[in-house]
């Protein structure tokens, strides 16, 4: 596998990381946390950093032109969010829209939803919400019993979903409707959009342990679309959301797990410098940096395959698996030498909470390990399926 990037795309790095340099506050290089803001404040304040991405061109950059992207390749949209991960920039907050609606839409949407969505998703005009899980159908989503029903030229929509994130602030969700209930599970599903200020909607906020707001119930009575706000074709929603999300999977994490890792660093650095870091501390510091490089070169190869027009496929499960096991190490870590500290009123302390907080779900949400752990078994290494016990 030849790993090595051209001249061009090695200035095209350099050309990201002074921008981030010159466009973050003052003291977020050294520091490398986020600010503590009030959740208004700190909405504006992404949403702010989110326009100055998009104009500077580091938004949508392999998205085609004709939609407002940047119609370059994947090789240089890895080389921002590597970037990113690297000086721990902000996360989008309309990570459903960036990585999931607008790669469905470039994919299946029509025309008029392209050039009607994929500019206000860049410009972060819309925020979304992914309604899939269900409180019956989290990992499997096969099982989800949301309806939608054709009724007055549109559907009507009757269900619940929840873990629904960003759904207090979204302006529209991308839901997954069953819509042939004498079809298989896998091929009676239907994808849409869902504009939050439709009649029958209701969000109920779900608290976290450190009192955030991120999750959400969303109950749906009545709902009323128009076919315009179907995704694709009926009955194939699973396949066009599974097929994304494998490429989602496969390369987008990574700059994730690089950003809290950055923190970690700098929190060890500072513990450095008072003495605090212990021998095991460095071990697991070693550790953890090991399995950042190879959770990179994991992303390299399968960016080599997009590059050649490859599917992914069922391997990206190993990515899942493997980036949301770091995330929970580094949550721990950070935990670990911040010792007393942890409960602070300071802004790494506070930051590290969330981190862990958020970690503690990793390797539940977006498909649990165990799910992951069969598709590699039974797809990537062909095992034998195991026998199901008897009711």
């Amino acid at each position: 596998m030849n790993i090595c990037f051209s001249e061009g795309q090695k200035q095209y790095r350099q050309d990201v990381r002074r921008w981030l340099e010159t466009s973050l506050p003052g003291n977020w290089i050294e520091a490398a946390h986020w600010p503590l803001l009030p959740e208004p404040e700190e909405r504006a304040f992404l949403v702010n950093w989110e326009r100055r991405l998009y104009d500077a061109g580091y938004s949508g950059v392999a998205w085609p032109k004709a939609y407002g992207g940047q119609g370059l390749g994947p090789v240089e949209e890895f080389l921002v969010n590597e970037e990113m991960g690297r000086i721990s920039a902000p996360e989008s907050l309309n990570t459903i829209g960036r990585e999931l609606v607008g790669p469905i839409l470039l994919s299946v949407g029509t025309e008029e939803q392209k050039r009607h969505y994929i500019p206000r998703i860049l410009r972060i005009d819309d925020i979304w919400c992914q309604g899939f899980s269900e409180p019956n159908a989290g990992s499997d989503l096969a099982s989800i019993k949301t309806r939608a029903v054709r009724g007055n030229g549109g559907w009507i929509l009757n269900g619940q979903k929840i873990w629904t994130s960003y759904a207090h602030m979204a302006s529209h969700c991308i839901l997954l409707a069953r819509t042939n209930a004498d079809a298989k599970p896998h091929r009676g599903m239907t994808l849409f959009i869902m504009p939050m200020n439709t009649p029958g909607i209701e969000v109920r906020g779900i608290r976290h342990l450190n009192g955030q707001r991120h999750f959400n119930e969303v109950f749906l009575t009545d709902v009323r679309i128009e076919d315009g706000m179907r995704i694709g074709e009926i009955d194939a929603g699973w396949q066009v959301a599974v097929g994304v999300l494998g490429f989602e999977r496969a390369t987008t994490r990574l700059y994730r797990q690089q950003r809290f890792a950055e923190e970690l660093r700098a929190l060890i650095r500072q513990a450095r410098s008072n003495g605090s870091m212990t021998g095991a501390m460095e071990d697991k510091m070693g550790e953890i940096a090991a399995e950042l490089e190879v959770l990179r070169y994991h992303n390299l190869k399968f960016l080599g395959r997009i590059c050649q027009g490859a599917k992914i496929g069922d391997e990206s499960s190993l990515l899942k698996l493997l980036w949301s096991q770091i995330h929970q190490k580094i949550a721990r870590l950070g935990l670990e030498v911040l010792g007393p500290d942890i409960d602070a009123d300071s802004p790494v302390a506070a930051r590290f909470r969330k981190i862990y907080f958020i970690a503690r779900g990793e390797t539940i949400y977006a498909g649990s390990s165990q799910i992951q752990r069969n598709i590699i078994a039974e797809r990537v290494l062909g095992l034998p399926r195991p026998e199901r016990r008897p009711a």
